[in-house]
């Protein structure tokens, strides 16, 4: 055979098949039948790589696309397909895709068998169809419309895993076999991760096959659960509180209607057990937060320790390449808050971190920033700290900005915002910590001794003057607990701030705000329905004490409406200001000093500038 004609033949077998969609292949089928028991799959591949002829070939690969064959002739196909994998090279990709395009998961256990024994034959003896078969596994992974009913929030039924445990079988096989292949089996992951608006039980199917796949291949948990973090951020981001609240809470929901319907009433009662959240994004995650606090929970509980440990070592590293760097997430960053409340170890090794990240002057200033918000919002919120790290971390703050405060006062210092940027932010968490955990702070006269160590006086009259650059809900309220508790008197040096604020925009004849802290506070109020009854359980609301009650600083028995800013909750909440109240006064130019001052359920401290 010369050279010349061997081109030809297999050149003739990669031209497109016009027969496929339509043509001359249906003018064969009608003149010249070919009967499937007569398609050996050898003799047709040799035939055409030997004689160029090509009408076996066709109506072998037509019959496979359509899967023109019942359970006894899938598996005669695929045994004669293994045993002719020495010929499937790249000349016969069409007939390898439409082998693995075969819906394989649906037939008997001997067919599903032989199946997996040939795509192992197939990527040993050829790499090139690795990318090929692992898209077209991954693929399997991502739940059909149709399927809904088979993914109850997020949870799939027997008949479902019954269908994916073949496939994960079959990944872990190809895994033992050739090592290399989970590099493909990432990036076909990334790729096929369904689109955030996509409906819930598809992205819910698809995490669930991850979390899976962590199970039988763990040494791959980080790289597994970074493609998931990626995800759940894109979704986190996308879904803003402000947009939670509209849907959840809308403008026209008067809770207190003087003249409420009996009927609606009873309506908004059942409403109040429903766990949809009604914002479609919102749904999805809630349902793969849940997903994720089920699997942490599991990890986290397991009688081998070392498999807690390694979770949280994981998370942490995903934290700090993910979440720590991501400005305006919701809710992601409560799966360290979650992990950390199984082992008060893990909660300590989390601040220290972060800590470590504040104190280091070569990290940016942004994130040592998001840093000291993050210890400020874990000290003020979460149930499980013991009072001997909450005071060891107040403690470890102050050392610091007295150090930096004696360091200023021996050169010559700028007082703006940007040039003490970190100073500042520490020092909003210290007042925000201390007035969030009042009653804890002040519960007896050891407590209230360890407060006046700090030397909070002379934090607030230095020279830097942190007050004038505090959000001012954190200002006020810390002024309200250190003058209830005779720790600090700061309202003289409020008004002195608030007076030259007027001097300022009379200068300037314009409405400019004077420079206020950019942080934000990421453990606040968690929005979702069925992931945050885990967080209800170690999530702490803002209780003011006894003696802070009698001075006026929160006034719990003021009668209160479920506002749209507003937790569902019983508790009293939060000293920090109803955003859009402080948002709309200063839009009608009204004095802020006029604005009538209520509790809410925690927002975002940025809105409070905004």
């Amino acid at each position: 055979m010369s050279v010349t004609t061997e081109k030809r033949r297999i050149s003739s077998i990669l031209k497109p098949y016009p027969n496929l969609d339509g043509s001359r292949l249906n003018g064969s089928l009608s003149q010249n039948k070919v009967h499937f028991d007569d398609l050996s799959v050898e003799s047709v591949l040799q035939d055409a790589l030997e004689s160029n002829r090509l009408q076996r070939f066709e109506h072998l690969l037509a019959a496979v696309k359509e899967e023109q064959f019942d359970d006894g002739k899938f598996q005669q196909v695929f045994i004669e397909s293994k045993r002719s994998v020495y010929l499937l090279n790249a000349n016969f990709g069409m007939l390898v895709e439409a082998l693995l395009s075969v819906n394989w998961v649906v037939r008997s256990e001997t067919a599903r068998e032989i199946f997996m024994e040939f795509v192992i034959e197939l990527l040993v003896a050829h790499s090139n169809y690795t990318a090929l078969a692992i898209a077209k596994l991954v693929s399997q992974f991502v739940p059909k419309d149709e399927d809904r009913a088979d993914w109850t929030h997020g949870v799939p039924s027997e008949g479902v895993l019954k269908v994916l445990a073949p496939v994960h079988e079959l990944i872990v096989r190809l895994k033992n076999v050739i090592p290399m292949i989970f590099n493909v089996i990432l990036v076909q992951l990334k790729k096929q991760f369904p689109y955030f608006k996509k409906p819930t039980h598809v992205i819910c199917g698809y995490l669930h096959n991850i979390l899976w796949m962590t199970d039988h291949s763990s040494m791959f948990s980080e790289e597994l659960l970074e493609i998931v973090f990626n995800r759940l951020l894109t979704i986190d981001v996308n879904t803003p509180r402000n947009e939670i609240e509209d849907a959840e809470f809308p403008e026209d929901d008067q809770i207190f209607s003087m003249d409420e319907d009996p009927v609606a009433a009873a309506i908004d009662e059942d409403d109040k057990d429903d766990i949809i959240m009604k914002l479609p994004v919102a749904e999805t995650l809630d349902c793969c937060m849940e997903k994720m606090f089920v699997y942490i929970q599991q990890k986290a509980s397991s009688e081998n320790a070392s498999d807690a440990d390694r979770m949280f070592k994981v998370l942490l590293a995903l934290f700090d390449k993910h979440i720590l760097p991501t400005h305006n997430t919701h809710h992601v960053q409560f799966l360290v808050f979650y992990i950390c409340s199984f082992k008060q170890s893990y909660a300590e090794y989390f601040i220290t971190y972060l800590w470590k990240q504040v104190c280091n002057p070569n990290v940016s200033t942004p994130m040592r920033q998001a840093a000291v918000g993050y210890i400020a919002s874990m000290l003020a919120r979460a149930k499980y700290l013991s009072l001997v790290l909450l005071k060891s971390t107040l403690q470890e703050f102050s050392y610091w900005v007295h150090n930096y405060i004696q360091r200023m006062d021996s050169m010559h210092y700028n007082q703006s915002l940007k040039a003490h940027m970190v100073f500042y932010s520490v020092c909003q968490a210290i007042f925000y910590v201390v007035a969030f955990r009042s009653k804890q702070l002040t519960s007896s006269a050891k407590n209230l001794t360890f407060l006046q160590t700090l030397q909070l006086s002379s934090i607030v009259t230095c020279h830097l003057n942190p007050l004038r650059v505090c959000l001012p809900a954190v200002a006020t309220a810390f002024a309200g607990v250190t003058r209830a508790h005779q720790l600090a008197y700061c309202h003289t040096i409020l008004e002195r701030n608030a007076r030259r604020k007027l001097a300022t925009v009379y200068k300037n004849e314009s409405q400019t705000p004077e420079e206020c802290l950019d942080t934000f506070f990421p453990f606040d109020p968690y929005m979702l329905k069925k992931s945050g009854k885990r967080i209800d359980l170690i999530f702490l609301q803002y209780q003011a004490s006894e003696v802070e009650e009698e001075h006026g600083i929160i006034n719990p028995s003021e009668p209160r409406g479920r506002k749209r800013y507003e937790s569902t909750s019983e508790d009293v909440d939060d000293f920090l200001l109803e955003s859009k109240r402080l948002k709309n006064c200063h839009g009608n130019g009204q004095d802020p000093g006029e604005l009538h001052f209520t509790y809410s359920y925690g927002v975002s401290v940025r809105a409070f500038h905004s």
